[in-house]
């Protein structure tokens, strides 16, 4: 299901000196699904962003593929700057400020066990 998108995710990771496994945390938050993936609290997408952060970073529709990635990117930068490692990955999901004033949740673990399965396998069962 992602391997169709998989070069175009790549590219822009990398055009942004990021690491392309960074690929592997769209596939954990969406399986490469942008139209019938919703959270709970709203996030949408490919990336699964909530739409004032993906607005935050230059794109108002999540549910296209190079739009999001870009904006994407631009708030992995960002997380960079301020966190290592997993936290990149936890501020991703909980935000910056939540991580920082209560730790890792439950859900940020999830997503960070699913990142590390999928980079485990190598991205097979994507």
């Amino acid at each position: 299901r992602c391997e169709p998108f998989r070069a175009t995710v790549v590219k822009i990771l990398k055009e942004n000196g990021l690491s392309e496994r960074f690929y592997l945390l769209m596939v954990a938050e969406s399986g490469c699904r942008s139209k019938d993936v919703r959270s709970q609290r709203g996030a949408v997408g490919f990336w699964q962003m909530m739409p004032a952060t993906g607005r935050a970073h230059g794109c108002s529709n999540l549910e296209d593929l190079e739009c999001a990635t870009r904006a994407a990117a631009s708030y992995l930068k960002d997380l960079s700057t301020r966190f290592k490692g997993d936290d990149i990955i936890a501020a991703w999901n909980m935000g910056g400020h939540n991580l920082q004033r209560n730790g890792r949740s439950a859900e940020a673990q999830g997503l960070i066990n699913r990142f590390h399965s999928l980079k485990k396998e190598g991205g097979k069962n994507e």
